[in-house]
């Protein structure tokens, strides 16, 4: 009778401990996954928000690109967290002429490298602790380099309509020479960047769809814009991609 008491004392002595190692176990393993590195890809469209009211028959419209981020996430504490990383951004626009002058037209097709940093918070869910659907919200500051122009336009070779009513035209397409630089351009620029992510966690791999919206604050040219108004790009990006947490 005391043998079998005493074994089964020993069989609940063990399923408490075994139980106990597995969950500290799992414990260690969720407090272990403290960063996260991710890396997305999608569509870019850029804006230059510009003052031409001195350009008649003028506007600036919005192109299209292509964009990759690598991100390096922290998380500090609870569901707040800090990110950085480096980004690869097509940041194209379009300057063209309208009615009379409609055919004049210089494509800018722009290359930045640039690096976030930001702070946000999971507002559903955590995926460092639980799996299942999560969405965070950040906001911050980026630092950005261009790193190569291509200019591809159409010009008149007079600015002046000729007898015949038409406009002589001429082709360029070329590469923008930054060590000449002779339309005064800043490489290095800053802004305020924000972004919003919805995403699934499966054990230490999230998957993702987010949203990014980056606001220029540096003036694209050295000089002063007409009225002293900044000339800045302002780009939003819509991307999918996958993280890994450790």
């Amino acid at each position: 009778m005391i043998s079998k008491k005493l074994t089964s004392l020993s069989a609940i002595v063990l399923s408490v401990f075994s139980m106990s190692m597995v969950a500290q176990a799992q414990t260690s393993q969720t407090q272990s996954q403290r960063f996260k590195v991710g890396l997305d890809a999608g569509y870019t469209n850029t804006s230059l928000s510009a003052n031409i009211s001195n350009l008649v028959d003028s506007k600036y419209t919005s192109r299209d690109g292509f964009g990759i981020n690598a991100s390096v996430e922290m998380n500090v504490w609870k569901t707040l967290f800090v990110s950085t990383g480096i980004s690869y951004m097509q940041r194209n626009y379009e300057f063209e002429r309208t009615d009379s002058r409609e055919g004049w037209y210089s494509k800018y097709n722009n290359d930045f490298i640039s690096v976030p940093l930001l702070i946000g918070g999971y507002l559903i869910n955590n995926p460092y602790t639980d799996n299942g659907v999560w969405v965070k919200v950040a906001g911050g500051i980026y630092a950005e380099y261009w790193a190569k122009m291509k200019i591809k336009g159409r010009y008149p070779v007079f600015p002046e309509l000729q007898p015949d009513g038409s406009f002589p035209y001429t082709e360029v397409n070329e590469t923008y020479d930054f060590s000449k630089n002779e339309n005064q351009l800043r490489r290095m620029s800053m802004g305020l960047q924000g972004q919003v992510q919805l995403g699934y966690s499966l054990d230490k791999l999230d998957f993702y769809a987010g949203y990014s919206y980056l606001h220029g604050l540096t003036d694209t040219y050295k000089y002063k814009s007409p009225g002293n108004t900044k000339v800045v790009r302002n780009t939003y990006m819509i991307s999918i991609g996958a993280a890994y947490k450790f």
